[in-house]
């Protein structure tokens, strides 16, 4: 009984771990589990994030949207990143302009994008990429996701990385944090 209960675990364990999503598979994360973690929902109840305990979070809202903003403040800014995440009100289509607008945003913060793609996000369409420039006197990266939940809804996050070091795994510690959102509408 007890070799049995053994294979079940370690079955589910291995399809667990084996079932990365792409934006895992792309960046080879392998990232730990959230050591003291907390959740977080934002203003309007319409999704919840878990987080390190440690990390500082405000809330926004307005009649668009409802965001969370979140730093790790114990580590350097070098070391860490700030992570921004919204519920949006509004028709959201991955057509023609909305590349374009994505283009010319990236243009105007003087940021060069270098990987971007379309994978399913919660088997949700969705475009992410990664843009380089500097920022506040850093070298600057930005990941951002966007993933549209209905005709009317969409999600976006994004997070600040500055300085050069350790770029894919603080990637990966974002993919990781937004992989586990949960929407509650």
């Amino acid at each position: 009984m007890r070799k049995f209960i053994f294979f079940i675990v370690a079955t589910f364990l291995f399809i667990s771990c084996s079932n990365q999503s792409e934006l895992n598979k792309i960046y080879a994360c392998d990232v730990d589990e959230i050591e003291t973690p907390k959740v977080i929902i934002d203003f309007n109840k319409n999704f919840k994030l878990t987080i390190s305990n440690n990390w500082k979070t405000n809330l926004y809202f307005d009649e668009f949207q409802s965001e969370i903003f979140t730093a790790d403040t114990v580590k350097q800014l070098t070391e860490s990143f700030i992570l921004g995440s919204s519920f949006n009100f509004g028709v959201l289509n991955f057509n023609n302009n909305f590349y374009k607008r994505t283009d010319s945003i990236l243009k105007q913060n003087k940021l060069e994008a270098i990987n971007s793609g379309s994978q399913p996000f919660q088997f949700k369409p969705s475009y992410w990429y990664v843009a380089k420039g500097f920022k506040n006197g850093f070298t600057y990266h930005q990941f951002n996701l966007t993933a549209k939940l209905s005709e009317t809804t969409y999600f976006n996050a994004y997070s600040e990385i500055y300085g050069d070091n350790n770029i894919n795994e603080r990637i990966c510690e974002t993919i990781s944090i937004l992989e586990k959102v949960t929407f509650l509408k």
